[in-house]
C-alpha cells in the first residue's frame, strides 16, 4: 500500500527516491512515538532515527503536526486494508459473526507496529482525526452496502444511511475510548469485541 500521506505537504515526492525517504521519515516518526510517547515526537529526533538532515526532512514536512498527520494517514490507511483482507472471507456470515471478524481485524492493528496505533488513539482527543475518521466511515459505508447485497436471502440487514452511520461512529468512538484509558478498564478485550459484534447485529437487523 502507498503510505504517502494523502494531507497537503510542502513538496508532493514523485520520484521514487524521494518516496523513499518520505517512507522512511514517516516509519522513524512511528518508532519515536511507539518507543517514547507522542510527546516524545519531535522533528530533529525523526531525522536522526531515519539518517538524514532535519533540512530534508523540512522539504517535506512543515512541523511534527504534519508527521502526526502522516501518521494517522498510514494507521486509517491499516485499517481499512485490514477490512478488506477479512471482509470478503466472511461475506456469506451471519450479521454478528461478520462485525465480530472486522473487529477482531482492527485489533490485530491496534496491536501492530509495536502499539504505534495505540498510542496515537490514546490521544485522539488532541489530534485532528475528522478527515481520516470521514474516509473511513465512507469505507465502511460502502462494505455495508456490500454485505446488506451478499445477505439478501440468507440475513436481511438494513443497511440504511442513518443505522450505518450511528453503527460506525458508536464502534469507532468506542474503540478510541476503550484505547485512550490510562488503566485496563474493567472487561477483556474479547468481551468488548463480544458486546460490540452484538450490538452491530441487532442494530442492522432490527425491524424498522
Amino acid at each position: 500500500m502507498d503510505s504517502t500521506p494523502l494531507l497537503p505537504m510542502r513538496k508532493k515526492p514523485t520520484q521514487q527516491r524521494a518516496r523513499v525517504l518520505v517512507d522512511s521519515l514517516i516509519d522513524a516518526a512511528g518508532e519515536v512515538v511507539a518507543r517514547d510517547g507522542l510527546e516524545a515526537l519531535t522533528t530533529v529526533r525523526v531525522a536522526a532515527r531515519a539518517g538524514v538532515s532535519v533540512g530534508s526532512l523540512y522539504q517535506y514536512f512543515d512541523n511534527k503536526n504534519t508527521l502526526v498527520a502522516a501518521l494517522m494517514d498510514r494507521v486509517n490507511g491499516d485499517l481499512i486494508a485490514a477490512v478488506n483482507r477479512v471482509a470478503p472471507q466472511n461475506i456469506g456470515t451471519d450479521p454478528q459473526a461478520f462485525a465480530r471478524a472486522l473487529l477482531e481485524a482492527a485489533f490485530e492493528v491496534f496491536e501492530a507496529r509495536q502499539g504505534l496505533a495505540r498510542e496515537l488513539m490514546r490521544h485522539w482527543h488532541r489530534l485532528d482525526i475528522a478527515r481520516g475518521l470521514h474516509r473511513f466511515e465512507q469505507h465502511m459505508l460502502d462494505l455495508l452496502r456490500g454485505y446488506a447485497l451478499a445477505q439478501l436471502r440468507e440475513h436481511p440487514v438494513d443497511p440504511s444511511p442513518a443505522r450505518a452511520f450511528i453503527l460506525i461512529n458508536s464502534v469507532v468512538f468506542t474503540l478510541l475510548r476503550y484505547l485512550s484509558q490510562p488503566t485496563p478498564p474493567l472487561f477483556t478485550r474479547e468481551q468488548l469485541i463480544d458486546e460490540l459484534a452484538a450490538m452491530a447485529a441487532r442494530l442492522i437487523t432490527a425491524p424498522r
